[in-house]
């Protein structure tokens, strides 16, 4: 590696927010979950955990071609369950979201995303599970104005995040 590689490695590095984790429960299409972990590199996620209870993801499958460049920026943690994971989050202080379709729910603007939170995004078919929404501090609902009532997990990940580091960024920048 050059040491402008290096330098530049060293500097993304530092700039990962590691009071910023993403939750994964049973997210299951390689292509999502390599989307996904594209979007947390992009937006400096400092970590993803990934929750599987019976059969997760090997190395080797989170490595295909659409995760490989992200993978190993990333600081990846395997979880058997949800109750598990946020358990640890929330002992580590952090503030636990989950996104879902509910009437309880608030846009993801409309929510504190500079703080020390963990945002959980469910499987492509079932949304997040029932104990996730339970066990959560708060429901993200992306609004929609549309005929269709969801985005697609690595789409509506992308839509949060991106909030996320809107409101990281615009504190940096404005002093707020």
């Amino acid at each position: 590696m050059t040491p402008e590689r290096r330098q530049k490695v060293a500097r993304l590095k530092a700039n990962r927010f590691a009071s910023l984790i993403v939750v994964l429960e049973e997210v299951d299409d390689p292509h999502n979950l390599g989307a996904i972990l594209r979007t947390c590199d992009a937006v400096g996620a400092g970590e993803v955990q990934l929750v599987y209870p019976t059969k997760a993801p090997r190395m080797r499958e989170l490595k295909t071609k659409s995760a490989a460049s992200a993978v190993k920026w990333l600081t990846l943690k395997k979880a058997t369950s949800i109750k598990s994971c946020v358990a640890s989050l929330h002992r580590r202080g952090f503030k636990v979201l989950v996104t879902a379709l509910s009437d309880k729910g608030k846009a993801q603007w409309d929510w504190n995303l500079k703080a020390k939170v963990a945002i959980v995004v469910g499987n492509e078919h079932r949304g997040a599970s029932e104990d996730a929404i339970r066990l959560a501090d708060g429901i993200i609902t992306i609004p929609m104005r549309g005929m269709v009532q969801s985005l697609n997990v690595s789409v509506a990940t992308a839509v949060v995040l991106e909030e996320a580091l809107r409101q990281r960024l615009w504190k940096n920048t404005k002093g707020a």
